[in-house]
């Protein structure tokens, strides 16, 4: 059931009913989202039901005994509740990775042992919900959470629907406050929800599935396009992925909002990025902020005596690990490589923590609007690793770019009517990049008119353009 569909439509109407007009407590809300939570993820993987809940139960009671165990037994329960998280993760998502790459290693030798891969599906969500588990045992070794929460809440926080396809990575300390109290309904909030689901709609059913149908085709037929039309189909798969990604974002963000929860923020206008760092603070926000409390800090304090080679090697392993997790194949891993050496030059040049002060005028200066063509097309280049299905493509890609078909004009045809679909996106999102979402306070101070006219072209081109619910690319992970 996608959050772009009909069906889920209909789904989140009864809960939204039932959650606001029959829960009399934060209990008995807290009971309605977790049924709902489970019969969604029953919805889109019913075999791995009792996998998240026996994961859940288990991991809640570990961090019961890290709260209450002496410090020297604290470390044996942490890592009792990683080897919970992380095995069954390793098993559905790496074994195969692991098994193959063994075999490759045993024909090397020569040896006549071959290893069979498993056959089996991945659980849905399975990196996202076990990054939760996981930031909930670690946050209470670092003292974030600091009592016991109530087992109910817990799952809740595990298993929250609009997050579970695709994240955000809500933090525990965060989120699980929030289910202490009865919400209460909140009209400002419930507007807000809706503008955002609407921005979300948008940039998911209007742009990025109208790429899609351009990128699947240019990437079926890749070998036999020339280097322009290869790097038209790298910049518009760019756009796409972040289309995707921050439209469905937008739409968990949206849909906490109508149930009185406040998601974590997830992107922050990456396009207008003016580096590498700056980017990485914009893009996939709850990941990259996961993993750098958990990893990259813990690892720059280890590392710290090595002064700047330290750094380096620290980011190098914190992107080899973001890059891994979102998938067990060597693309995704140099993925992850190749970010973290991006950060090499700002890291020599002493600029790594610099943050980059906000332009509240309509216009870039030439030297930001530089700076945001150089990291744009730096970061397009890169998802050429992301797309890929191997090295091999990935290579046989990039071969094809830097060639001096480059120059050719492309010989690849799209429709122009996309072209100023991204433009729009692109306007709008510009012009409010200093907003929470682009229709958070879009238009306020004009007509009622005017801002609802808005409103109407957006819900007008979702109908337009709307075509048979796809996919999130980022369900995949």
């Amino acid at each position: 059931m996608l959050l772009n569909s009909y069906h889920f439509i209909f789904f989140f109407i009864a809960l939204f009913f039932i959650y606001w007009r029959l829960a009399k407590t934060n209990k008995t809300q807290n009971i309605i989202l977790l049924i709902g939570s489970y019969i969604f993820f029953a919805i889109w993987s019913y075999q791995f039901i009792l996998l998240i809940f026996g994961t859940s139960v288990a991991t809640y009671f570990i961090g019961k005994q890290l709260l209450i165990a002496k410090d020297t037994e604290k470390k044996w329960w942490l890592r009792l509740g990683v080897l919970v998280v992380l095995g069954q993760l390793i098993y559905f998502k790496y074994t195969n990775f692991f098994i193959e790459n063994f075999n490759d290693l045993l024909k090397i030798f020569h040896s006549k042992g071959n290893i069979s891969t498993l056959q089996y599906i991945i659980p849905i969500g399975i990196s996202f919900y076990s990054f939760r588990m996981l930031g909930y045992l670690l946050d209470i070794k670092n003292r974030k959470l600091k009592e016991s929460k109530s087992l109910l809440e817990y799952l809740v926080y595990v298993a929250f629907f609009p997050c579970i396809i695709a994240g955000p990575i809500d933090r525990s300390f965060v989120f699980l406050n929030q289910l202490k109290e009865k919400r209460i309904f909140n009209a400002t909030l419930f507007s807000l929800g809706l503008r955002q689901i609407l921005w979300g709609l948008f940039k998911k059913l209007v742009i990025a599935d109208q790429i899609a149908v351009i990128t699947t085709e240019l990437f079926s037929k890749y070998e036999g396009l020339n280097g322009s039309a290869l790097f038209v189909g790298m910049i518009l798969y760019f756009i796409q992925l972040y289309a995707d990604f921050s439209g469905y974002s937008d739409m968990a963000i949206g849909i906490g909002k109508l149930l009185g929860i406040n998601v974590q923020k997830n992107f922050n206008f990456p396009f207008f990025a003016q580096n590498v760092a700056d980017y990485w603070r914009r893009w996939h926000i709850s990941l990259t902020s996961w993993v750098t409390d958990y990893v990259f800090t813990p690892l720059s304090i280890q590392f710290r005596d090595y002064g700047k080679f330290g750094l380096i090697l620290a980011i190098i392993i914190n992107f080899i690990i973001i890059g891994f997790w979102h998938g067990a194949e060597w693309h995704y891993i140099f993925h992850g490589l190749v970010s973290g050496i991006m950060f090499i030059p700002l890291i020599l040049g002493g600029k790594m923590g610099k943050k980059i002060k906000p332009n509240l005028n309509i216009l870039p200066t030439f030297r930001e609007a530089k700076n945001m063509i150089i990291t744009f097309i730096s970061f397009a280049l890169l998802q050429v690793l992301f797309f890929s299905k191997s090295l091999e493509m990935a290579l046989h890609y990039y071969k094809g770019i830097f060639s001096l078909s480059f120059f050719q004009k492309p010989n690849f045809q799209f429709q122009r009517f996309v072209a100023i679909l991204i433009i729009f996106m692109m306007a709008i999102e510009w012009l409010t990049r200093n907003q929470e979402f682009p229709t958070a306070n879009f238009l306020d101070s004009k007509p009622r008119i005017v801002r609802w006219g808005f409103y109407y072209v957006l819900v007008f081109l979702i109908f337009l353009f709307y075509l048979a619910p796809k996919g999130y690319i980022y369900a995949q992970f």
